[in-house]
């Protein structure tokens, strides 16, 4: 079966027009991107399998989920299976399942790409924040241990537990009243968890992250900034286990 070739005739060719371009491939995934403005659009087609295939939606705003183009049908539409595959047994039905992805993408999946481009929340890491970060981890780390009371000898748990308390105590606050102390704290976690994974900081200049990444096990990583913003935004009770998971998955 011609699976790519009838992707990009089917697919990539009708979207074309709209500004999307094919931006990478492998043997499952043909991924066609358009930029719009700081958001970046994508659609996907997932084939599985050789008999399943998928379609999905998603875009680089902060806190946006990927969308599944089944569950964007209306009732009474083809939603797939029960977990929003669509099953193919030849190279015509998978043209039909084709064709059926090209009109939720022009009657849905447009649309659902546009209110997908805007964060969802101000609480969440910038590129200057993350370049912030990176550029200063070392000195933001001495100077966080200093206010928090962190020395050579406290227990991982214990500086987990003080992270926790922290942003606790600071629930409610204004976001920008705070953020620097967070960066700060970010930089604290991050150069524990480098020391458990005998990682090292790393800039993503694609992305625009500040990652520790396991330069042993790459492509493990882990985004500090990203944890604590979203530790004190949601569930600051389970910081301190949510820290130590991440801490135990790596350790040497």
């Amino acid at each position: 079966m011609k699976t790519s070739k009838l992707i990009k005739e089917i697919i990539g060719e009708s979207i074309k027009p709209n500004g999307f371009e094919l931006k990478a491939h492998d043997r499952e995934s043909w991924v066609y991107t358009k930029q719009a403005g700081e958001f970046t659009q994508r659609i996907t087609i997932r084939v599985v399998s050789r008999d399943f295939t998928r379609l999905n939606f998603s875009t680089n705003a902060f806190g946006q989920k990927q969308v599944d183009g089944a569950s964007l049908v209306k009732e009474g539409e083809n939603k797939g299976d029960e977990i929003g595959d669509y099953i193919f047994k030849t190279e015509q039905e998978f043209t039909e399942v084709l064709e059926y992805f090209k009109k939720i993408i022009f009657d849905y999946g447009f649309e659902a790409l546009e209110r997908m481009s805007a964060h969802t929340t101000e609480v969440r890491p910038t590129k200057e924040t993350n370049l912030y970060l990176y550029e200063n981890h070392e000195e933001l780390n001495k100077l966080y241990r200093e206010k928090l009371n962190i020395d050579d000898s406290t227990a991982h748990e214990d500086i987990f537990q003080i992270i926790q308390d922290y942003l606790v105590k600071t629930q409610g606050s204004k976001f920008e009243d705070i953020k620097q102390d967070l960066i700060g704290i970010a930089a604290v976690y991050g150069t524990v968890y480098a020391g458990a994974c005998n990682g090292g900081w790393e800039w993503d200049s694609e992305s625009n992250i500040c990652w520790v990444t396991d330069l042993e096990k790459y492509p493990i990583k882990e985004y500090p900034l990203s944890k604590i913003l979203h530790c004190w935004r949601k569930g600051t009770e389970y910081t301190a286990v949510r820290l130590n998971n991440s801490y135990k998955y790596v350790q040497k």
